[in-house]
């Protein structure tokens, strides 16, 4: 009898202490960076590594906030994300649920009720699964007109998700429901529905999306994982840069409505985030002190409809050579570019960023994410100089 207890207070035990990892080599983060960035001729560029047992191991940023202005990034700046907004709204719908004030499962009909008698029959049977793993059928982004149209509209953000989902959801989908097409406008539906539930919520003011993301997710993230966190082109800092005239160069972009996407896209993607607080914010998507419910972990994580696909609920599942399992997923806006990978038999998190996008950058990225990659699994370390095979 003695016997089985202790096991059964072992066993308890073993679920409540963390994973341990080996500790990774060590890493100048800041000479790598700074020697990317110059290697592509990048304006600025960051780059963050955090563990589960840790939190934030190395933070690095090198270049200008703006090209030619002599002002210096810093580490507290936020950086546009862009798409991926998109596990932060998957991860919104989540909360929901384990709150009561939603269901997996729910179909658009269930989700749009007021649109249940006059939704197009294809539809019907499309649930909310299949808009956050961009299998709904919806077309990957809304009209030209739309799009054009938002940024100019004194409506609410509520009030033009609710007008685009009534356009959309009336006429037939795009696509084949049930197959994969990456959707910007998927996630804007799921941002609609997300705002039609919150009317039952106890905070029924709190009926944007943006309002809501700050209090089922920002408020609810572990200590420190709210820093920098916000929608549209960051307020102060860094800015993003575009293609200069005839495409030679890049051209800071400012902090009007030119430098983003209309605001009512924000569900699909127009976060802007510090490297510390999205850092920690990602470490709750692994095991560890800081970790979500592994039900809401495993539901957002695992693949979607089967093992057969490569996404989940807003993040992208692959193996790597060395690093094992990761979930990754990339933003941009097209003048940032934010590239994020989960390592978890590492229990570690990577992100790398920069203020422009072109094929220099997207190879800096890579390039950098790859090492850091390797580094985190003990393939290789940086002495400041030079990488060392391990």
């Amino acid at each position: 009898m003695l016997a089985r207890r202790v096991a059964t207070v072992l066993s308890a035990l073993i679920l409540l202490v963390s994973p341990a990892f080996p500790e990774p080599p060590k890493l100048d983060l800041q000479a790598q960076v700074e020697r990317v960035r110059t290697d592509y001729g990048l304006v600025a560029m960051g780059a963050v590594v955090a563990t589960s047992e840790a939190g934030v191991v190395a933070l690095a940023v090198s270049g200008e906030r703006a090209k030619g202005r002599a002002d210096p990034v810093q580490p507290s700046d936020a950086w546009h994300i862009g798409s991926n907004t998109k596990m932060l709204t998957a991860l919104l719908y989540a909360r929901l649920v384990e709150a009561g004030h939603a269901d997996w499962g729910a179909t658009l009909p269930e989700l749009f009720p007021a649109l249940a008698a006059e939704m197009d029959a294809g539809w019907l049977k499309v649930t909310i699964e299949d808009l956050l793993s961009h299998r709904s059928g919806a077309a990957p982004n809304a009209s030209l007109a739309w799009m054009l149209g938002s940024k100019a509209s004194k409506q609410s953000l509520p009030v033009q998700r609710a007008n685009l989902a009534r356009t959309v959801l009336t006429a037939p989908p795009a696509g084949k429901p049930g197959e994969f097409t990456y959707s910007n406008l998927g996630y804007i539906l799921a941002g609609g529905a997300i705002e039609r539930l919150a009317a039952g919520t106890p905070s029924p003011e709190a009926k944007s999306y943006e309002l809501l993301m700050r209090e089922y997710v920002i408020a609810k993230a572990p200590a420190g994982a709210g820093l920098g966190f916000g929608f549209g082109p960051p307020r102060s800092g860094i800015e993003g840069h575009a293609p200069g005239l005839f495409g030679f160069g890049v051209t800071a972009q400012g902090r009007g409505a030119g430098a983003d996407n209309p605001a009512a896209l924000g569900p699909a993607g127009t976060a802007h985030y510090s490297l510390r607080g999205h850092a920690l914010m990602l470490l709750s998507f692994l095991e560890g002190p800081r970790a979500l419910p592994e039900a809401i972990r495993k539901k957002l994580l695992t693949n979607y409809p089967d093992q057969a696909s490569d996404y989940g609920l807003g993040w992208a599942n692959s193996m790597h050579d060395e690093a094992g399992r990761i979930h990754m997923h990339a933003g941009s806006n097209t003048v940032w570019l934010s590239q994020v990978v989960l390592a978890p038999d590492h229990g570690a998190v990577i992100i790398v960023n920069t203020n422009q996008h072109n094929p220099k950058a997207e190879k800096a990225v890579r390039e950098l994410t790859e090492f850091l990659l390797r580094h985190v699994s003990g393939a290789v370390e940086w002495d400041g100089s030079a990488q060392v095979e391990r």
